[in-house]
């Protein structure tokens, strides 16, 4: 059957391509046969072999000597299944380092239930271990955005402490290189996004937020030195993957990039802005935007306006903000310089503004020149235009004079309660302002409108924010 199969294979050639063609193919034919050999054995090797490594036994694993969280006195009261969910343990992929820093184990776990987080494991300083002997088949809220993929482990005290400790550093190494041999995890902190990897909570906040705050929580330095430890890859935060491409909660910027990708479509140069349909906002003598205060930038799509946001520029003067606009290729829709007036960036108020991530769809964007707050509320004719700004754009558009529903992105809110509940910052911290909630408030509630603060706004002790309402988290 197989001479049969070669003779056809051979006649099929010759009448197709002719006798020359033949020849070539018996030449060839035995060095392709080896070629195709080599090729199944590469395959085997790298891509398949996948196909013979063990799957994870998941009941038999356990971590040796771990101590049950239900068998301690000071936590036996606690309702632990209202803190965990249940989930499969093959959606486990990665492994979350935290610590304590000056807290001791008992402390540090009243606090964690008492602010509805909970980890799977904690190493104390004598290399105890305590946890969750079911710390596959749990999910506990730690780290939002990553949790049902991971394994969390606090050691407790910091870098410092952890680089001196040679005994609670080898309970910690045992346990995670076990771990990431048992459960295929990576041994590395490369790709958090594909959230397969060991990697630091302080990684996992930059990139899924669900953060109090940027205290560095588990610590870079001491994640250097167990992956080393444990012949593991070590990545610096440039080398992460795809650290400066969208999609972060707190982005990071490359100047070089930035300014390789800025290819502006639109404005002061390019195209021609429409005349200016609002009275508080600058004209030339013929009704368009002064050409040299615009902006240039990309267009990215119209928008139906059915919000405002209140950004301040951290710049005391309009045109270096206007330029640093440009260098990171953001765009505001308007921006009220510290005399009071007020200049239209873009061609028109619709052009889809890049200025706050999550409302950016739907919201006019106002940049006001200032330094800080101190020197925004020094400047009585700046704060006089945003007021009738205001007014007069939610006055057009529909809009509720009110803070209070940010999520329903209907409302005039500052770019802190943006950030706080999108993210995409290079700046965040559990206590920034843009422009300041004392100037939030003082310009609502002066235009009959209502202030919320914070604990008010709609769903603010939900866990889907970038920046959670909480006291503490592990």
């Amino acid at each position: 059957m197989r001479e049969n199969f070669k003779k056809r294979f051979r006649d099929r050639i010759k009448g197709v391509y002719g006798s020359k063609s033949l020849v070539l193919v018996l030449f060839l034919n035995p060095l392709c046969q080896k070629l195709v050999k080599l090729s199944l054995i590469f395959l085997i090797f790298t891509g398949c072999i996948g196909i013979f490594r063990r799957a994870p036994d998941f009941p038999s694993m356990r971590i040796q000597g771990l101590v049950p969280y239900n068998e301690l006195e000071s936590v036996k009261n606690v309702k632990w299944s209202s803190l965990s969910k249940s989930r499969d343990p093959k959606s486990v992929s990665a492994i979350i380092l935290h610590n304590s820093g000056k807290r001791k184990f008992p402390d540090f776990l009243k606090l964690s239930v008492d602010n509805q987080f909970m980890f799977h494991v904690y190493v104390d300083s004598e290399g105890n271990i305590f946890g969750d002997p079911q710390f596959l088949n749990h999910e506990w809220s730690a780290a939002p955005g990553i949790d049902l993929e991971s394994i969390h482990i606090i050691y407790e005290g910091t870098q410092e402490t952890l680089y001196n400790n040679r005994k609670q550093r080898n309970v910690l190494n045992q346990i995670i290189s076990y771990l990431t041999e048992e459960l295929d995890i990576p041994k590395s902190n490369y790709d958090v996004i594909s959230k397969r990897g060991v990697f630091t909570h302080n990684q996992t906040k930059r990139r899924f937020g669900g953060f109090v705050d940027f205290s560095p929580c588990g610590s870079e330095l001491a994640l250097k030195q167990i992956l080393s430890e444990i012949d593991g890859k070590y990545y610096e935060e440039d080398d992460w993957k795809d650290r400066f491409v969208t999609g972060w909660v707190l982005k990071k910027e490359n100047k070089d990039i930035l300014k390789e990708t800025f290819k502006p479509t639109n404005g002061r140069g390019i195209t021609k802005a429409e005349k200016i349909v609002f009275s508080k906002i600058e004209k030339d003598e013929k009704g368009f935007p002064p050409e040299e205060y615009r902006v240039k930038y990309t267009f990215r799509g119209k928008i139906k306006p059915s919000c405002v946001v209140l950004h301040y520029t951290a710049i005391s003067e309009y045109f270096k903000s206007l330029r640093t606009l440009e260098a990171r290729n953001l765009t505001a829709s308007i921006m009220i310089d510290n005399n009071g007036k007020a200049y239209q960036l873009v061609d028109v108020l619709e052009d889809r503004a890049a200025a706050a991530t999550g409302t950016n769809d739907n919201c006019i964007q106002i940049e006001i020149v200032a330094k800080d707050t101190e020197e925004l509320l020094k400047q009585p004719e700046q704060i006089q235009t945003v007021k009738d700004l205001v007014i007069e754009l939610t006055s057009k558009y529909k809009i509720p004079l009110s803070n209070e529903k940010v999520e329903d992105l209907s409302g005039v809110f500052s770019h802190t309660q943006a950030k706080k509940k999108w993210g995409g910052s290079i700046f965040l911290n559990a206590k920034d302002f843009d422009p300041g909630e004392d100037y939030m408030e003082m310009i609502l509630n002066s235009i009959g409108g209502k202030y919320f603060s914070e604990p008010e706004w709609k769903n603010r002790k939900s866990i889907d924010w970038a920046i959670l309402y909480r006291n503490f988290q592990p």
